[in-house]
C-alpha cells in the first residue's frame, strides 16, 4: 500500500512546525498521519528485517535505549529509533515520518523504540521480537492511580513477546507472567544492600528467583559481570549501570557482540540528552539533569557535589501534582539560585520549608534561562521536570 500522499502531507508539516517553532514536530504531524495512513505505523515497523524491540517502565527507558542502539551501530546494524524520546503513538509516528522516504520505507535493519508504559498495547500486536522492561516506580500517580495499573500494562507485553530482557531486583517485574523464561540482570548482593541501589514500588508478594545473565558490582567503578568478562561501565549511579546491563543483555540476544565494541561502547562518556548531559551554551559547560518524579529527583540531587553553581530547579507542567515535591529531600541544599516552570512557586515553597535558600523565582522557562546564563559559577547546573526540559531546550536552540 503506498502511503505517499499521507507522508508528504505529514513531511510537510513537521518541516513548517519546526521552522515556526524550534524543536517543534515531535507529535502533531504523528497524530496528523495517524489520521490519513491508519495502519502506516503498524505496516513501516513490520517491514524491517529483523523486527524491532520495545523498551518501556517507569525510569532509565531513554538511557537503556540509547546504549542499546549505540551496541547494534557500532556491530554494524542501521537502527531505526525514537531519539527525540517521544515515547507515545504520535510521537513514534512523527519519528518515523522524520526518518521514512517518500514511499514511507525506513531503511533500516531493526528497529528499538522507547515506549511510555501506558501505551504499550498496541505496539504488542506488530510482534516485537524482544521487549526490555526496566522497572517500576511509584510515579506518576496523576496517571496510573496505582503503580498495579503499571504492572498489569507491562505484564502483557511479558507474557506476549518470545524473550524478555528484565532487571530481576525490581519484585514488580520478577513475578511478571513471562511467555519464555526471562534474561534476567541485577545488582551484585553487596551492592543491592548499598544506600545508592534503587528503590521500586512497594510489592509485598515473595519474588521470583531468576538467574542473572548479568551482574552489576562495584569496585573503583561500575562492572557488568557477564559469563567468564568483567566490563567497566562509565555509569555514575547503580540505576545507569542497570540501564547499561539491561542494553547490554538485550545486545546478546540479538547479536554475536563483539568485546571490544561493547566495552568501548560501556566506557562512552556520551549520555542521552538531559540525563546528566553537559552541553555548551553561550560558552558555559551547563550540565542538564532531567527529573521526572520524587525518586529521579533524589537520584539526581544525590550525585550533586555542592560545588554546582549556579544551580536552577525547573517544575514545568507536567509536574500535575505538585504534592510530590514534599516526599523528596532537599536537605543537602544550602542554596538554589532560580527556581523557574509552571510550577515555580511550589517548588520554592518545598525548599523554604526544607531550609534551601531561594535566590530568584521566575515562572517563565525562557526568561528563567536567559536569566541563569547571565550568573556567575564555574559549573552552571539545572534540574528540570521534562515540560521544563522541552521548554528549555528550545529555547536555547538544543531542541532534538
Amino acid at each position: 500500500m503506498s502511503y505517499s500522499l499521507a507522508v508528504a502531507v505529514g513531511k510537510t508539516v513537521r518541516f513548517l512546525l519546526r521552522r515556526v517553532r524550534r524543536g517543534g514536530g515531535s507529535a502533531f504531524p504523528g497524530l496528523l498521519v495517524s489520521k490519513l495512513a491508519p495502519d502506516f505505523l503498524s505496516d513501516t515497523i513490520s517491514s524491517l528485517p529483523l523486527g524491532f524491540v520495545i523498551v518501556s517502565g517507569s525510569a532509565g527507558k531513554s538511557s537503556t535505549t540509547h546504549t542499546l542502539v549505540t551496541l547494534l551501530k557500532e556491530h554494524g546494524l542501521r537502527v531505526f529509533s525514537n531519539s527525540s524520546t517521544a515515547n507515545i503513538q504520535q510521537g513514534l509516528l512523527s519519528a518515523v515520518l522524520a526518518k521514512c522516504d517518500l514511499a514511507g520505507k525506513l531503511h533500516d535493519d531493526i528497529a528499538v523504540l522507547e515506549v511510555d508504559e501506558g501505551h504499550i498495547a498496541p505496539l504488542l500486536e506488530l510482534e516485537p521480537k524482544l521487549v526490555v522492561l526496566t522497572n517500576v516506580l511509584s510515579d506518576q500517580l496523576d496517571r496510573f492511580v496505582d503503580p498495579a495499573n503499571v504492572i498489569e500494562r507491562l505484564a502483557k507485553a511479558a507474557s506476549s513477546v518470545p524473550v524478555a530482557v528484565i532487571n530481576a531486583d525490581d519484585p514488580n517485574l520478577n513475578q511478571l507472567p513471562f511467555r519464555a523464561k526471562p534474561i534476567a540482570v541485577g545488582l551484585s548482593s553487596g551492592l543491592k544492600r548499598s544506600k545508592d541501589a534503587p528503590r521500586y514500588a512497594f510489592n509485598f508478594k515473595k519474588p521470583v528467583e531468576f538467574a542473572k545473565l548479568i551482574e552489576v558490582s562495584r569496585s573503583e567503578g561500575f562492572v557488568l559481570k557477564l559469563g567468564k568478562q568483567k566490563l567497566a561501565s562509565s555509569a555514575s549511579t547503580a540505576q545507569h549501570a542497570l540501564n547499561d546491563a539491561l542494553a547490554l543483555a538485550a545486545a546478546s540476544q540479538l547479536l554475536d557482540l563483539k568485546t571490544e565494541i561493547v566495552s568501548k561502547t560501556l566506557l562512552s562518556k556520551q549520555r542521552v540528552f538531559a540525563r546528566n548531559e553537559k552541553v555548551e551554551i553561550s560558552g558555559k559547560q551547563v550540565n542538564l539533569r532531567l527529573v521526572q518524579n520524587p525518586t529521579s529527583f533524589q537520584l539526581n540531587l544525590g550525585e550533586l557535589k555542592g560545588n554546582e553553581k549556579p544551580l536552577m530547579l525547573m517544575a514545568g507542567r507536567d509536574i500535575h501534582d505538585p504534592s510530590w515535591l514534599w516526599t523528596v529531600d532537599f536537605s543537602q541544599l544550602k542554596k538554589v539560585d532560580v527556581v523557574a516552570g509552571y510550577n515555580a512557586a511550589d517548588l520554592a515553597l518545598r525548599l523554604h520549608f526544607a531550609g534551601v535558600k531561594v535566590v530568584k523565582v521566575i515562572s517563565d522557562p525562557s526568561e528563567a534561562a536567559d536569566y541563569f546564563l547571565t550568573l556567575p559559577g564555574a559549573k552552571p547546573t539545572i534540574l528540570f521536570s521534562a515540560d521544563a526540559m522541552r521548554r528549555t531546550r528550545r529555547h536555547l536552540g538544543l531542541a532534538k
